[in-house]
């Protein structure tokens, strides 16, 4: 049966018209969401931080130990595989082998594949852009943009080399990568924004663009553009980018202040957000701006923390969530700045700026590592900021959180201490096909299933799905209504 068809359902005697995918509408029925990945820094091609995943409930772990690393850099997460360096020396490498790529499984934590990108003189530590549609893409350059390298594009199978890029670029860790819907990595760095055909490495566009701060440069992509942070006269405008030509759309007022490391990130909504902090009060705020289609325009600003590499979040309901002064992390309504919920302690650092980064699970429930070395913590809130629990994770620098399939939570930390925690739930009545997920082709699969085994005793079914739903031993109207009901329930 295709997708766009339709079936005959004989129920009770009475036969009805049955519609699929496109008809799920009608019925009142929603598509569950399918598992989540979490791509790049910020998890997301908006850099915000939500997942459609539900996390853990408490700090239970199923795996705990990885090979050992002198610094905590980004996991990222497609499918039941988890990408993340880890590095055990500094450059030069002689060997090529001191910031390996390594390819880990999301369920055991056991090693599935390395590479070392092979070093060249004057490059800079290994480093991972993020994973898209089976791609992992990552290079050596950085260094605070002072090494300029190829990307290379590897398959996320085996970790074999697809390809290198045409031109070099500057990027590095903190800058970070997003991706155009087709899968084209979009790389920020201190001097240039580049667009990248994600088939065979050539040059989309690139055009040039004026960072604050090296190796803190990064972009967000909204629906179709992409949006940096510039050094203006005076301050720091967000500029818009044509995603399909890299054409400069328009740009923001002037921000007020001198330097920037941080990134913006875009909400659901399309609302570009900003915390343009530099460790002085009088011009650290977050920022809140309207694309218009023809104007990026205020919407609000509030006093932030100094923040370095930070990335924010936004709320499943649309809530913004930030560091505020004090290092209180704090809730706010999208279109007034004002203050939802503030958490009743602030969140540690070790005396200086801090590095709070962030994942919002699909019940608005908050992640967040603090990015402290000596006070490193990752802490889960509740939707208020109630805090939930929060455990030490010394050193954890930008190693998470990352949130994959089935809300597992990874947290990258130094030596061997990198940690997957998950709550487990019973299996899922709606994944009749047992891929983990329940989703259309389960809702397509019964279907087939139940057309051909209505009114049939038990056992019947279709390629392994039972059309036996509700296990009473025969195919029924009870089987399909059962079914729906869980479909629609979700998992």
């Amino acid at each position: 049966m295709k997708s766009t068809g339709m079936m005959k359902l004989n129920l009770g005697g009475a036969s009805v018209a049955c519609v699929t995918l496109a008809g799920l509408a009608v019925s009142g029925l929603a598509l569950p969401a399918l598992g989540q990945t979490w791509t790049n820094s910020g998890g997301n091609a908006g850099r915000n931080g939500q997942t459609s995943e539900r996390g853990p409930d408490a700090p239970e772990t199923i795996w705990t130990t990885a090979p050992t690393s002198v610094i905590a850099w980004q996991p990222v997460i497609e499918g039941r595989r988890v990408f993340v360096v880890r590095q055990t020396g500094f450059p030069p490498e002689p060997a090529s082998d001191r910031s390996p790529i390594i390819c880990f499984d999301l369920d055991t934590g056991a090693e599935l594949w390395r590479f070392n990108i092979p070093f060249v003189t004057g490059q800079w530590t290994t480093w991972i852009a993020g994973v898209k549609d089976g791609r992992v893409y990552a290079s050596r350059s950085g260094n605070g943009g002072s090494v300029a390298a190829v990307m290379y594009c590897l398959d996320a199978s085996n970790g074999s080399v697809l390809w290198t890029s045409d031109d070099t670029t500057t990027a590095g860790f903190y800058d970070g990568v997003v991706f155009a819907p087709n899968g084209d990595p979009i790389v920020a760095d201190f001097r240039n924004i580049t667009r990248i055909d994600h088939a065979t490495g050539d040059t989309v566009w690139r055009v040039s663009r004026l960072c604050s701060v090296s190796g803190n440069c990064g972009g967000a992509l909204g629906a179709d553009a992409v949006y940096i942070a510039d050094a203006v006269a005076g301050g720091h405008r967000i500029k818009r980018f044509d995603l399909a030509t890299g054409v400069l759309s328009y740009q923001s007022g002037v921000m007020a202040g001198f330097t920037l490391q941080n990134s913006p990130m875009v909400g659901p909504d399309g609302t570009v957000y900003l915390s343009r902090t530099q460790n002085n009060v009088a011009t650290d705020f977050f920022y809140a701006f309207e694309d218009t289609g023809s104007a990026l325009v205020q919407k609000w600003s509030v006093p932030a923390q100094w923040t370095t590499s930070a990335e924010c979040a936004v709320g499943p309901d649309g809530s913004v969530y930030f560091v505020a002064p004090g290092l209180l992390v704090t809730r706010l309504d999208p279109d007034t700045g004002a203050i939802i919920d503030q958490a009743e302690a602030p969140i540690l650092n070790d005396g200086s700026n801090t590095t709070p980064r962030m994942a919002v699970d699909r019940d608005g429930r908050m992640f967040l590592t603090n990015g402290a070395f000596t006070n490193g913590r990752l802490y889960s809130y509740d939707a208020d900021l109630s805090l939930r629990w929060s455990v030490p994770f010394p050193a954890v620098n930008i190693g998470g959180p990352s949130m994959g399939p089935d809300g597992t939570l990874v947290v990258a930390g130094t030596s061997t201490n990198m940690r997957a925690y998950r709550t487990e739930v019973p299996p899922c009545a709606a994944d009749v096909n047992g891929d983990g997920v329940a989703d259309v082709l389960d809702f397509l699969d019964f279907l087939n299933a139940f057309s051909a085994c209505d009114g049939q005793p038990a056992p019947c079914g279709d390629a392994g799905v039972s059309a036996d739903f509700n296990d009473d031993g025969i195919v029924d109207v009870l089987d399909l209504l059962d079914f729906l009901d869980a479909f629609s329930a979700g998992c």
